[in-house]
């Protein structure tokens, strides 16, 4: 009798199993790149908010990019949240895209890519008031440094040896420049050309900041998470591709167009412009 109920139960879990999976199998998956969940956070000047706003030309890129590839999006349909929490919803899924993201080693097999979008450098910013001096990596040690959490920067930091007990983290770019400005870290680890927004829009004046250390130089991407089809991101790698070809071609034209006429300054303006 005993072994009746046994081969029962076994039976019914086997059946929710079958049943659980057909399920899932069945749920259809996103057929166009409106249909994904797009995330970002506010890290000027790439992705921010400005009066509610979402603005930046990382955001600029998206947009075009999902027009061209015949799947609109709007400003309205992309979430902000901190840093932490996008890339991990990003990671977790179901269907979503992140931006912009830094692609790493350690990152590669972790989510699907498009891009790049653009390059940036992260660097140590200090107060110019300290005159801070950093040569190699053991420098770093004796102060107190500060990243946004699941950053790139936190992960520069800890493949360079520095001990977790010198690493403040925290989920706002706006507070690490707060708390640099008031002494609460020594370093700072951010991009170059985003800490100097993030002072600015704190009403923080740049001058008396300086980038002292450069820790390194790496590309923007769009991360999208494992479940999403392969077409979708060749579709957005496509859309990317041709809308970066415009913009160099226009640029390049524009730049020539300039030429001869005694403006050398103007015709080098145009073509360096990124």
């Amino acid at each position: 009798m005993q072994s009746v109920q046994v081969a029962i139960r076994f039976f019914l879990g086997l059946m929710v199993i079958v049943a659980t999976t057909s399920v899932c199998a069945e749920q259809p998956q996103p057929s166009t790149l409106s249909s994904l969940r797009y995330i970002t956070e506010h890290s000027p000047p790439y992705n921010y908010l400005e009066d509610g706003v979402l603005k930046g030309p990382a955001v600029d890129l998206l947009l075009a990019a999902t027009a061209r590839a015949g799947s609109p999006i709007t400003r309205d349909a992309i979430l902000v949240q901190p840093w932490a929490r996008a890339y991990r919803n990003a990671l977790e899924g179901p269907t979503t895209v992140l931006f912009n993201t830094i692609r790493t080693e350690e990152r590669e097999t972790l989510f699907k890519w498009a891009g790049p979008t653009g390059t940036e450098k992260y660097v140590l910013v200090a107060r110019r008031a300290q005159s801070i001096q950093i040569t190699k990596p053991a420098d770093i040690f004796q102060h107190r440094v500060g990243a946004v959490r699941d950053d790139v920067g936190e992960a520069y930091l800890r493949e360079l040896g520095v001990p977790a007990r010198a690493i403040t983290l925290t989920s706002s770019v706006d507070n690490l420049g707060k708390m640099l400005k008031a002494g609460r870290i020594d370093l700072w680890a951010f991009g170059e050309d985003g800490w100097r927004q993030s002072l600015t829009d704190s009403g923080i004046d740049v001058d008396d900041y300086e980038a002292v250390y450069l820790l390194k130089k790496n590309d923007y991407f769009f991360a999208f998470s494992l479940d999403v089809d392969d077409a979708l991101v060749q579709r957005m790698q496509w859309a990317i591709d041709a809308i970066l070809l415009e913009r160099a071609e226009g640029m390049a034209t524009e730049g020539m167009g300039t030429e001869g006429k005694g403006t050398e300054g103007k015709a080098t303006e145009g073509m360096g412009t990124p």
